[in-house]
């Protein structure tokens, strides 16, 4: 009998921790082990010509502009490099090439990568009883925004001068005078960006939120639903914008447009977790039972 009641308290912590997985797996995955500086940047797209693919030694139809970038940080950091995500690009053939205002990798995790959009999970202080995005271990999900030339604050880092050195210096260009704006293209119902206290940066699609002025700044949108949002794919779609044209300037071209995409999974009820844990505590009994006897 000694026997059956060890073997059932076992099962009961193993049925518990089954049924708390997903809670926990939550909570657990919430830290990073990945670089600080491994997150979004704004550079200036300083490539004259196109390096690379159908269109190389075309005019760069990108070249001058603000873009959107993230860093991939290599076993090898020599080749650290940015990707640029939904920069001006080419399309059409090769002899009529058309530009367009985004590229194919232009999405928030890059499409090649097949990873899963960003899990939102529950926040905490400002962000109680909403799910937000939080930076995990997982690749994309530090959301700090800010210049390439801020690398240059990581001096004693290699893997980090390497990154900043990547494509021959060619986001390495100044920002200068930029008023850097983040302007809003499109949204999921459901999906909104606040600032660290919590505060709506957009009313609606179209307006822009300045983000800062210069080459050392740094930002962290929070992107969030509700808590009983239903589940399923949120997207945010955005483009970079100099909105400094005080005393005649000629501001910076503006980005491509990007977009991100986010998750809120199907979590079960608090309900349907205790009468999963009940099922699993009579189904334990019932074997306890019929041992005995």
């Amino acid at each position: 009998m000694n026997n059956s009641i060890s073997g059932l308290g076992f099962g009961l912590s193993l049925t518990l921790l089954t049924v708390l997985a997903p809670v926990q797996k939550s909570l657990a995955e919430t830290t990073s082990t990945r670089p600080d500086y491994e997150h979004y940047y704004i550079g200036l797209d300083g490539q004259e010509f196109v390096t690379y693919g159908t269109y190389t030694g075309l005019a760069n139809p990108n070249y001058n502009r603000l873009s959107f970038l993230f860093p991939h940080l290599e076993p090898d950091p020599t080749t650290n490099h940015f990707h640029a995500i939904g920069s001006y690009s080419y399309t059409g053939s090769l002899d009529n090439p058309t530009v367009i205002s985004t590229s194919t990798n232009n999405r928030i995790p890059e499409y090649w990568t097949e990873l899963p959009p960003i899990q939102l999970l529950p926040g905490t202080g400002v962000f109680a009883n909403r799910l937000i995005n939080q930076r995990t271990n997982e690749e994309y999900t530090n959301w700090t925004i800010a210049p390439v030339q801020s690398l240059l604050n990581y001096t004693n880092d290699p893997a980090a001068e390497y990154l900043y050195n990547s494509s021959e210096g060619g986001w390495q260009g100044s920002l200068e005078d930029a008023e850097i704006a983040l302007e809003l293209v499109s949204i999921s119902p459901g999906l909104g960006v606040a600032d660290s206290t919590g505060m709506d940066l957009f009313n609606s699609v179209g307006e822009r939120y300045v983000i800062d002025r210069g080459d050392d700044f740094s930002f962290l949108p929070t992107f969030y639903t509700s808590q009983s949002a239903p589940a399923g794919l949120y997207s945010a779609e955005f483009r970079l914008v100099d909105v400094n044209s005080a005393n005649n300037r000629t501001p910076l071209a503006p980005s491509g447009s990007f977009a991100v995409d986010f998750q809120v999974e199907s979590v079960p009820e608090s309900s349907t977790l205790f009468g999963l844990g009940l099922l699993g505590v009579l189904g334990l009994l019932s074997q306890a039972k019929k041992k005995s006897n």
